[in-house]
């Protein structure tokens, strides 16, 4: 009854005419990735693309700071599709250096992950490769170690997808900086000697901490076995 009456009243909301919701100047929602010259950065951006087209991230630079801004177009609510998640860029003027990066929102410093730190994967099963369409394998899990909607003190954290057509089957690879605890749940692995968990469920996760940083591999992927996501893992390399 609640679900009918939220839709009724979604129904009388919309009238024939088009529905718009401008917004303008939007704050950032989760990771940032800094490119190894200093000069990209990318971000994740939440939006319903039957309703909204994909933002501009825009950089306002000064000398000691640089205020990222997503730019965004007016809203359409009469179609409905699902929400997607996808990555943005912007290419600042100068490196970013030793520069601030700022939330406009609240003034807090953003912690942007270096895209030269990031580990590399030297195994990828057969048919996966790339993308930057964003699939979380186990959104609870993720935000549970690396937030989606980021906090003033959240570690810097980078998230890369990897899809395997024509399935779209989604394999992600989060990297956090910092040590975080690794859940008792699931069956103790080695992974370069360092402790780590493996939980087979409906999105098999690999989760470890090496002292500098804390990993997690997961897939939506039924057909790949725990064997080749422990095999991913342990040739991640820096």
């Amino acid at each position: 009854m609640l679900a009918v009456a939220v839709m009724a009243a979604l129904a009388i909301a919309v009238t024939a005419s088009i529905m718009k919701d401008p917004r303008h100047g939007e704050g950032l929602l989760g990771e940032v990735l800094v490119s190894g010259d200093g000069r990209t950065i990318t971000t994740l951006n939440s939006r319903t693309p039957c309703q909204q087209d994909s933002p501009e991230l825009v950089a306002s630079e000064s000398r000691d700071s640089v205020t990222l801004v997503l730019k965004e177009s007016d809203i359409d609510l009469r179609p409905q599709c699902n929400t997607i998640d996808e990555q943005i860029t912007t290419t600042l003027q100068s490196p970013l250096g030793t520069r601030r990066l700022v939330d406009p929102d609240n003034g807090w410093t953003i912690a942007p992950f270096a895209q030269n730190r990031l580990a590399n994967p030297r195994y990828l099963p057969p048919g996966y490769a790339p993308t930057t369409d964003v699939q979380w394998s186990d959104p609870i899990q993720h935000a549970q170690l690396s937030p989606f909607t980021w906090g003033r003190n959240s570690a810097p954290a980078w998230t890369r997808f990897y899809h395997r057509a024509p399935e779209k089957a989604s394999l992600s690879i989060t990297q956090i900086a910092g040590h975080l605890t690794v859940s008792a749940a699931g069956t103790p692995e080695s992974i370069h000697g360092w402790a780590g968990r493996l939980t087979p469920d409906s999105n098999n996760t690999v989760t470890w901490t090496n002292g500098t940083y804390t990993f997690i591999v997961s897939t939506t992927d039924q057909h790949l076995h725990e064997a080749e996501l422990l095999r991913i893992a342990k040739h991640l390399t820096s």
